[in-house]
């Protein structure tokens, strides 16, 4: 008895968990608040540097890090990866570990509580906001739509509820979300039978889409986000799961993989940064570097989220701990709201762009920054606790277990 209690002891640093893996709370959090200081630089223009006078004697004496503050949108992308991967865990666990799945029914009850709540509310309010601030004047027409299709999760199948809705404009990604859980049940009974047929089809069609389709669009932004050129990042999520549940039950010994993990969560991290600064030395040219590159990003993303994920448990804890727990709680609402609530702030100071604000200097670029940060957090927290957990326990009739 007493050898069984020590043998996790000895294992723990390299063990690995598929009930409740705490790295992915850290890269949400992460991700979430990247997207969010890019939203906010918009809005400021606010380009502070750091001084490191600590690591001088490396030559490096600021840092200055340009490249995720202009590049920030791409970790929309690594949302969207570790959504799939979350999704195809459990059928992954049934692959490997045998333990059961979710009805289809039970699969789209889980997401409708998780995701339609908090949306609805934002959609509602921002409308209803904009509709009283004169947005839709002489375009009762355009009103209708623009609340019609994102009520329905269309709207990103029309260029102008997509690109001028008065609706907040990040929610774009919940339509690429709901577009995916439709056909993902279907689709993972296929990735569990044929992983690497599913797999290379997902990547060929989505890369034929955006080389033979989207690419020769001559407005780069009205096809980036689209659905079709998002299938390589959905891909590469259900592959990590699918290999994570294997690693864990296949794998006996796992002290070598698991440093190789942290060395390749390392590579990843150089691989990352210097993709975001090749997408912000592209200048005008962004977005179409973008669906050019979107594959080989889900695929740096994906070293990143399977490096840490079977590292040694305390490089892990960089990711894995309370702090990001805590924000990755709030984060769907964090990324609902942010967006809207600093337009909402720059306007009250009297700004009509982020050059406006930049020019009144920088105590009011770091003023304004400040109080968004507040305010994006606390209506993220309230929100969450007080709205959507309550209506998703009740329309789960108290179910545990909401990923």
């Amino acid at each position: 008895m007493e050898q069984r209690m020590e043998q996790p002891h000895r294992e723990s640093i390299f063990s690995v968990d598929t009930s409740h893996i705490g790295v992915l709370d850290g890269l949400r959090s992460l991700g979430v608040l990247i997207v969010l200081w890019f939203h906010f630089w918009q809005q400021t223009w606010l380009m502070p540097a750091y001084q490191t006078p600590f690591l001088s004697w490396l030559g490096i004496r600021q840092i200055y890090p340009n490249s995720f503050r202009r590049s920030g949108y791409l970790c929309v992308d690594l949302m969207l990866l570790l959504s799939a991967f979350v999704l195809y865990l459990p059928y992954a666990k049934q692959t490997f570990l045998h333990t059961p799945v979710d009805s289809i029914g039970t699969f789209f009850k889980k997401r409708f509580a998780r995701i339609v709540p908090s949306y609805l509310l934002v959609v509602l309010v921002t409308f209803f906001v904009a509709l009283f601030e004169g947005f839709y004047a002489n375009k009762p027409g355009f009103a209708v739509k623009d609340l019609l299709t994102h009520l329905t999760f269309t709207e990103m199948f029309f260029n102008d509820t997509y690109l001028f809705a008065g609706i907040t404009a990040v929610v774009w990604t919940v339509c690429i979300e709901v577009g995916f859980y439709l056909i993902f049940p279907w689709l993972a009974r296929g990735f569990q039978k044929l992983p690497l047929l599913v797999y290379f089809a997902m990547m060929l069609v989505g890369i034929v889409f955006t080389f033979g389709v989207a690419l020769h669009i001559s407005e780069p932004r009205v096809m980036v986000n689209r659905f079709l050129t998002f299938l390589p990042v959905f891909a590469n999520g259900m592959m990590a799961a699918h290999l994570y549940a294997w690693y864990a039950s296949k794998v006996r010994h796992k002290a070598a993989f698991s440093i190789l993990g942290m060395l390749v969560a390392i590579g990843a991290c150089v691989a990352v940064y210097r993709l975001f600064t090749m997408c912000t030395m592209t200048g005008r040219e962004q977005q179409t570097w973008q669906l050019q590159y979107r594959a080989v990003l889900s695929f740096a993303f994906t070293a990143l989220m399977l490096g840490f994920a079977i590292a040694p448990k305390p490089f892990r804890k960089i990711l894995d701990n309370r702090v990001a727990a805590s924000v990755a709680a709030v984060t769907y609402n964090l990324y609902l709201w942010h967006q809207w609530l600093m337009v909402r702030l720059r306007m009250s100071f009297g700004a009509t762009s982020g050059k406006d604000i930049s020019d009144m200097g920088v105590g009011t670029q770091w003023t304004l920054t400040v109080i968004a940060l507040f305010a994006a957090f606390s209506v993220a927290i309230l929100i969450t606790y007080a709205f959507e957990q309550p209506l998703s326990r009740l329309i789960l009739r108290k179910r545990k277990g909401i990923s």
